[in-house]
């Protein structure tokens, strides 16, 4: 299944009613790496009036309110990660309280969307099942063959040019066995492709 995620991390801060948001998104890909990172924030802002957070690890979920009123921000960040669908992620929002209350509504709106400019704001990725193939041509075939996994979405991680042309490269598991029959078709046969494995890569989003 494909997700939404983050390759390293991500912090943007703004001002609402004098209250001071900053907002961190953090890759974690389990449990004990998420509170992890949770802990180093929470530490970095050991002075803030709340760090409240919100994080999904596959099937393990987690939010907090920090202090807030019961379900005016963990829970409304979950839902922004669940409606983007985001994974292996780990949203905090500390708040400097400004002295100007917001109200329930005014708390869910801002934690929210806090987390919702964040996640647009971000250099996100689009994280997908793929699979990692090696595949050898004749060299008057390298171009042709670049030009086939380039339009597929292809990312290539190596080149090889000794005794023919050859390549390691990580197509979306949709796209994989079309790209290959292209090849096949194109070399008359001639071309040598074989998985290696899979595995989730994150690609960039259109």
């Amino acid at each position: 299944m494909d997700y939404l995620g983050l390759e390293g991390s991500f912090r943007r801060r703004e001002v609402i009613n004098k209250s001071v948001f900053i907002t961190t998104l953090v890759r974690a890909e389990s449990p004990e790496q998420a509170a992890e990172e949770i802990r180093k924030i929470r530490k970095e802002f050991s002075d803030a009036t709340h760090n409240c957070y919100a994080f999904s690890a596959g099937q393990y979920k987690k939010s907090s309110d920090d202090g807030e009123p019961a379900g005016t921000a963990g829970q409304p960040m979950a839902e922004v990660l669940k409606k983007r669908g985001a994974d292996m992620l780990v949203a905090v929002v500390t708040r400097y309280f400004g002295g100007i209350k917001l109200g329930a509504g005014g708390l869910i709106g801002a934690y929210s969307g806090n987390v919702a400019r964040a996640l647009d704001e971000a250099p996100m990725r689009l994280y997908r099942p793929s699979a990692v193939m090696k595949i050898e041509v004749a060299y008057a075939l390298a171009s042709k063959t670049e030009a086939l996994l380039g339009a597929a979405g292809a990312i290539i991680d190596s080149r090889d040019w000794e005794g023919c042309a050859r390549f390691t490269a990580a197509l979306p598991e949709e796209e994989a066995e079309k790209v290959c029959l292209a090849i096949a078709d194109m070399s008359a046969g001639g071309a040598k492709i074989s998985k290696m494995h899979g595995e989730y890569r994150a690609y960039k989003l259109k």
